[in-house]
């Protein structure tokens, strides 16, 4: 592949890309729950070598998948009186943050989603400014202009139903050590039940807060989320009504992301960003189908699918929360993507004009092949305004993927 023309984005702009997370205050009414579903979290350990070059548009930093097993010893519930107090509250305790693989927990709270907790969201969406490190790795990452320019596009709405339009796509909610927060997801196929996955891909910081933080907590996707694109948030008085999920709500019981993003993700985009995505395996609060079953949908993952100067065709969904949107209806952008590459020991991203924002993150990037839609990536950064990007998804990408399909194997 050719080599990146990279140029300084100091001099063109202060402002390149944010996080697009967001969050509203945390409520403080003691939370009861039953059922528990619980789990651990396995990290793709073995794959923690960055690729050096900025020129292979390509998610390297990884071993050979072949042999690659989980940790052993992870345990995946929490029982007993760590379980009671963990459901009466002891979850806002942010004092010891888990971060390691063998620490994710998140037990089923029943009703802890109301409407409250689900419809305010505030965008909080920091900024990375252009630096003059090289790594990518300190407070200012050195950022590199695309192959080209990339014009804004601004979002269109997604029609309704969603269900009927875009089946895979839904809503995710958890708690960070801010408030409760909102992204958005995509139901993929499980190679290891075909026909029955209870898989959903998001984002790597929609689910770990990446170098000196951990987990999040609360973790909760709401597939085909107000589904007739009729209410607005402030109209949403009973989160489980048909009209806003119709197919439930599924409550993440098992949660993978790079190790990239665990030890070195942050706010502020850097290297890490390229490795920004993760794979949840989700259980209904009630119900025995799987997630595919009840939608009768879910998308494929191609890795290393077409690098970003090569794709003329790509479609984006998720989300949006941040003004002008309130994080109720579902939007998209399409068209030709762009290499952007955010920091030099980083693989080249996938960047496309839109102007969706916060609340979006996390939401599917997706390609039609031979006839068939796959995933190709899902919403990472953001500038609010101009454009997005996305993560190419390579060997790394696919141990993630496949650590939490070989899990419930």
């Amino acid at each position: 592949m050719p080599s990146i023309r990279s140029r300084s984005l100091a001099a063109a702009a202060a402002v390149i890309a944010g996080l697009m997370v967001t969050t509203t205050a945390c409520d403080s009414k003691k939370d009861d729950g039953a059922s528990a579903q619980s789990s651990a979290s396995a990290q793709a350990d073995q794959a923690n070598k960055a690729d050096q070059g900025v020129d292979t548009g390509s998610d390297d930093g990884s071993v050979s998948l072949g042999g690659y097993k989980l940790p052993a010893g992870i345990p995946t519930d929490l029982s007993g009186d760590a379980l009671d107090k963990w459901k009466n509250g002891g979850w806002k305790d942010y004092s010891d943050w888990a971060s390691k693989a063998e620490d994710f927990a998140n037990p089923y709270i029943e009703n802890f989603w109301t409407p409250e907790q689900m419809a305010r969201a505030k965008a909080e969406i920091p900024v990375a400014q252009a630096g003059s490190t090289s790594s990518g790795s300190g407070s200012g990452a050195t950022s590199y202009l695309p192959d080209g320019k990339v014009k804004r596009k601004a979002a269109t709405k997604v029609k309704a139903t969603y269900h009927h339009y875009a089946p895979p796509v839904g809503k995710l909610f958890f708690s960070s050590p801010e408030g409760n927060m909102v992204c958005s997801a995509a139901v993929v196929t499980d190679p290891a039940h075909p026909g029955k996955s209870n898989l959903v891909w998001t984002a790597g910081h929609c689910v770990h807060a990446g170098k000196g933080g951990g987990w999040y907590r609360n973790i909760a996707f709401v597939p085909s989320f107000n589904n007739g694109a009729k209410l607005s948030n402030s109209q949403i008085t009973d989160p489980r009504a048909k009209s806003v999920s119709p197919y439930g709500v599924w409550w993440a019981n098992w949660a993978t992301t790079s190790s990239q993003w665990i030890k070195g993700g942050g706010h502020q985009g850097n290297s890490a960003s390229a490795y920004d995505y993760a794979v949840l395996h989700v259980k209904p609060e009630s119900g025995k189908k799987s997630l595919q079953e009840q939608l009768g949908s879910a998308l494929p993952v191609w890795f290393n699918a077409p690098a970003a100067n090569k794709v003329k065709s790509m479609k984006v969904r998720g989300y949006p929360a941040e003004s002008p949107y309130d994080g109720s209806k579902m939007y998209d952008c399409r068209g030709a993507t762009k290499r952007f590459v955010l920091a030099s020991n980083a693989p080249a991203q996938f960047m496309i004009g839109c102007t969706m924002n916060g609340g979006a993150s996390g939401g599917p990037w997706f390609m039609t092949h031979n006839g068939r839609t796959y995933l190709v990536s899902n919403n990472s950064l953001s500038d609010r305004k101009t454009f997005i990007t996305g993560p190419r998804l390579g060997k790394n990408a696919k141990q993630v993927y496949l650590a939490t399909s070989r899990k419930f194997k």
